[in-house]
């Protein structure tokens, strides 16, 4: 009888023993399997931060680079300008200054403009500004140069507001002629840039 207690009692005990073991071996299991599939997780969620970190380094390189050719052709544009502005200038602002500061300058395109815009049978006459300060020359060389036909029809206004050059108004035209400092520049200037951006630059094109 004691014996056989004893038996149930093993066997019971051993029962008791191989569930606990199953029972922690599942546990361990499922352990493994969870914690496998937390080291999944976290090994794609690395991935794909260092995937979108590559992404947006390479969308930064990028950019930066676009913004650097950018500002790089800005700033060879700016100098090509301020190049050619400093050229046009010695070239083109300070001879156009001194050749219309010149009273017989400015006296021989009088004479020159006038004798093309009316001849000895057709002159209307003109009303001629010219700055102030020089009419009194400008004047006198009429006077001696031009044939009397022309230098008669043309009557010079003294005009305060004109700094350099001259301005010719033919009596019942709707035109005139105008040629100031300011005019002259921008003509050769808009004549000179594409020349001189030819010869200056023709290696980059």
């Amino acid at each position: 009888m004691e014996n056989k207690l004893q038996e149930l009692t093993d066997k019971i005990y051993q029962e008791g023993i191989t569930r606990g073991k199953q029972k922690a071996e599942s546990i361990i299991s499922a352990a493994g399997e969870e914690a496998d599939k937390i080291i999944k997780s976290a090994e794609a969620k690395a991935e794909e931060i260092i995937s979108n970190a590559k992404r947006e380094s390479e969308e930064l390189k990028k950019n930066t680079l676009s913004e650097l050719r950018i500002s790089f052709r800005n700033a060879m544009n700016g100098l090509r300008q301020d190049i050619e502005n400093m050229i046009t200038g010695k070239v083109v602002d300070e001879p156009v200054k001194d050749a219309l500061s010149d009273a017989s300058f400015i006296s021989r395109l009088i004479e020159d403009v006038t004798s093309k815009l009316f001849t000895e049978t057709n002159n209307s006459g003109a009303d001629v500004n010219v700055p102030e300060e020089m009419k009194e020359k400008i004047e006198q060389y009429l006077r001696e140069k031009t044939n009397k036909s022309l230098s008669s029809g043309l009557v010079l206004i003294p005009d305060r507001t004109m700094e350099k050059g001259f301005e010719i108004i033919p009596h019942g035209k709707d035109y005139k002629v105008r040629v100031t400092e300011q005019d002259l520049k921008i003509y050769i200037r808009d004549f000179l840039r594409s020349r001189l951006a030819d010869l200056l630059f023709e290696e980059d094109k």
